[in-house]
C-alpha cells in the first residue's frame, strides 16, 4: 500500500524535473509547432512556460517555420452589460477571451504592433481619458502603457516604423493635435504643430496608413494626414465628396469601404491625395449583391456618444429628420490576411444574431474587383434581444 501512495508523488517529481532539464532552445522549437490560441492555457502550466510563451525568440523561430498565424479580434458590447468584451475569430466562431475591466466602453482608437494590440483613449462617463492599454495576444494579458499627454476620443491611429501615430481627437490646438509613441523607450512625444490655424473637428471616424502616412477622416469628412518621414502635415483629397463610407483598409494597396446602403466599394490609393477639381472615384466590389440588403439593416457599427450628440444639435439647426444610425453604414469591415472579414447583425424573431463572412478578392482584367465568399454564418446568438449590440473594433 505504502508503494502505491508513493508513485504519484514520485511520478510528480519526474515531470517536473524533465521540464527544468528540457532545453529552451528545444522547449521554444517545440511550442512553435503549438497552436498560438493554446499558448494562453500553457503560460498557466509554470513560470517557465510563461516565461517562453512570452519570449521573442519563440516569435523568431515560428516565422522561420513558417507557423505564423492571422487571427481576427472584435470588442462587442452587448446588452446588459455595458463593458467591453473581446473575442478571438476561431473557426468561424468568435471564442471570449479575457477583456479589461477598466478599458473605456466607447471611442477608443485600435491599433496592431507586434504582438499587441493597443486600446487608445476613449470615452469614460462621456470625458476623454489618456489612457492606454495593451492586450498581449501571446498570452492574452492585459497591461496598462504609459499614458498620451493629452485626453483624447474618437481619434485616428496608426503605426509607421514600429511607432504608434495618433492624431486628434481632441479639442483643436495645433500645438498638441497629434502625437506619438515609441514602444522601445515607452516615451510619448508631441508631434509638430500644424501649419494650418483653421479650426479641426475632433472627431475622427476613420484613419489609414499609406505610403508611410497617416491619414484622418474627421466628422466632416475632410482628410488630413501627417508624414512621418517628412515631419510634415498634409492635406488630402475634398471631403465633400467622399459621403458617408466608413470602415476604411488597406488590402493589396486598395483601398475599401462600406456604405450605409451595404455596398462594399474600393478606390486607388492615390485618390486619398489632394486634386483640385477631381474628387474620389469609388468603385462596388462586384459579385456581393444578394448581402446589400442584409447589411443595410445591420446596425452593429458604434458611432460613440460624440458624434451622436453632435448629429443632434446639427439636424435640430438644420431641419434634419433622420437618425444618424440610418445614414451611416452599420456593420463592420476590417482585413485580415488580405481578405476581408465583416460582421453584421440580423434580428431573428425575439433573438439576435451576429454574423461573419470572409471574403477574397479578384482583381480582373478591365480594372473590376470582384469578391468571393469563402464562409459565412452567424457567430454569436443574443437571446433575448434586448437592444442592439454594438462592435467597438475589429482588427
Amino acid at each position: 500500500m505504502s508503494n502505491f501512495e508513493e508513485a504519484p508523488h514520485k511520478k510528480r517529481k519526474v515531470e517536473a524535473s524533465l521540464e527544468s532539464l528540457l532545453p529552451d532552445d528545444v522547449a521554444i522549437s517545440c511550442l512553435a509547432r503549438v497552436s498560438r490560441l493554446e499558448y494562453a492555457a500553457l503560460s498557466l502550466a509554470s513560470k517557465s512556460y510563461r516565461s517562453l510563451v512570452s519570449s521573442p525568440e519563440l516569435y523568431k523561430t515560428r516565422s522561420l517555420m513558417g507557423r505564423t498565424e492571422t487571427y481576427v479580434y472584435v470588442c462587442l458590447r452587448t446588452p446588459p452589460d455595458s463593458n467591453p468584451r473581446w473575442f478571438i475569430l476561431r473557426r468561424r466562431k468568435i471564442l471570449p477571451i479575457p477583456s479589461c475591466p477598466s478599458q473605456p466602453p466607447e471611442a477608443s482608437s485600435v491599433v496592431v504592433l507586434d504582438w499587441g494590440i493597443y486600446v487608445i483613449g476613449g470615452l469614460i462617463k462621456g470625458k476623454p481619458t489618456s489612457k492606454v492599454l495593451l492586450l498581449d495576444c501571446r498570452t492574452h494579458t492585459w497591461r496598462q502603457v504609459p499614458s498620451m499627454r493629452v485626453t483624447r476620443a474618437s481619434a485616428a491611429a496608426g503605426v509607421v516604423d514600429g511607432k504608434i501615430y495618433v492624431l486628434g481627437g481632441c479639442k483643436f490646438d495645433e500645438k498638441n493635435w497629434g502625437e506619438v509613441f515609441d514602444p522601445k523607450t515607452q516615451t510619448w512625444d508631441t508631434l509638430p504643430p500644424m501649419p494650418d490655424t483653421k479650426k479641426r473637428d475632433q472627431y475622427i471616424h476613420d484613419s489609414v496608413v499609406r505610403d508611410q502616412k497617416v491619414y484622418a477622416v474627421d466628422g466632416t469628412d475632410r482628410t488630413l494626414y501627417y508624414s512621418p518621414c517628412l515631419g510634415q502635415w498634409g492635406r488630402g483629397n475634398r471631403g465633400e465628396v467622399i459621403g458617408n463610407r466608413r470602415d476604411w483598409c488597406m488590402i493589396d494597396n486598395l483601398i475599401f469601404f462600406l456604405t450605409r446602403h451595404g455596398t462594399v466599394i474600393w478606390c486607388e490609393p492615390d485618390e486619398l491625395d489632394w486634386r483640385e477639381t477631381e474628387g474620389m472615384v469609388s468603385k462596388e466590389v462586384k459579385g456581393l449583391g444578394f448581402l446589400k440588403k442584409s447589411l443595410s439593416c445591420s446596425r452593429l457599427v458604434h458611432f460613440g456618444e460624440q458624434i451622436v450628440n453632435l448629429w443632434e444639435k446639427y439636424k435640430i439647426k438644420f431641419g434634419r429628420p433622420q437618425k444618424l444610425i440610418d445614414l451611416l453604414p452599420g456593420a463592420r469591415l476590417s482585413n485580415s490576411g488580405g481578405n476581408i472579414v465583416l460582421f453584421w447583425d440580423v434580428i431573428e424573431g425575439d433573438h439576435l444574431e451576429i454574423w461573419c463572412a470572409e471574403i477574397s478578392l479578384d482583381r480582373r482584367q478591365g480594372g473590376e474587383v470582384w469578391g468571393n465568399i469563402e464562409w459565412s454564418n452567424a457567430v454569436m446568438t443574443v437571446d433575448p434581444f434586448l437592444d442592439r449590440s454594438k462592435a467597438l473594433s475589429s482588427i
